[in-house]
């Protein structure tokens, strides 16, 4: 039996110890679904499930899905939406995701590539203040290679605009979840 806990970021999650250290987190994870696909598939699942397993409440889970059926699937599942009442789906995907930036205690994004959709979420957490709504703490990864292609406005933010925004860089997964561990156990 070990004296004291060192956390690895992927082979020993924090639920194997029955820690949960982001229980009582609201996070809207935020990827881009339509756009440029990261080059690992699965990428935006791995951080929705070491969310989840150390406790965090995922809203937008969905978001992470392995492939565009899946997040179908997982979209209906957890939104109730119904093709046959409302014929114009884009209007309820933007209330649904409208409504869960709005109800996260923080923000997940990967930014690795242009996505409206993504721009928009963060756009929306960060004036949640000037709605009257609490200060969102924003965390957007981007992976090493693609800091270069990094849209202006994603790195235009500044302290004073979103004092709890942060850009961080990672090359990997493990890099990743280390970020998302320190954000999450710190704000």
């Amino acid at each position: 039996m070990r004296d004291f806990f060192i956390p690895n970021f992927g082979i020993e999650s924090a639920s194997m110890k029955n820690e949960k250290p982001f229980k009582g987190k609201k996070v809207y994870f935020s990827n881009t679904v339509t756009g440029m696909p990261d080059t690992e598939r699965d990428f935006g699942w791995k951080l929705v499930q070491f969310m989840k397993e150390n406790g965090a409440d995922v809203l937008s889970d969905f978001v992470g899905a392995r492939n565009k059926k899946e997040h179908i699937r997982m979209f209906l599942d957890k939104t109730g939406f119904d093709r046959e009442k409302e014929p114009n789906p884009w209007f309820f995907v933007r209330k649904t995701d409208t409504k869960f930036v709005d109800e996260a205690t923080h923000v997940v994004a990967v930014v690795n590539g242009p996505s409206y959709g993504v721009g928009m979420e963060i756009e929306r957490a960060i004036l949640k203040p000037q709605r009257r709504l609490d200060e969102t703490p924003i965390l957007c990864l981007v992976r090493e290679d693609l800091l270069r292609d990094l849209s202006f406005m994603i790195r235009g933010v500044s302290k004073k605009e979103a004092p709890k925004f942060q850009l961080k860089i990672y090359k990997n997964i493990s890099e990743a979840k280390k970020l998302i561990n320190e954000f999450l156990s710190i704000n």
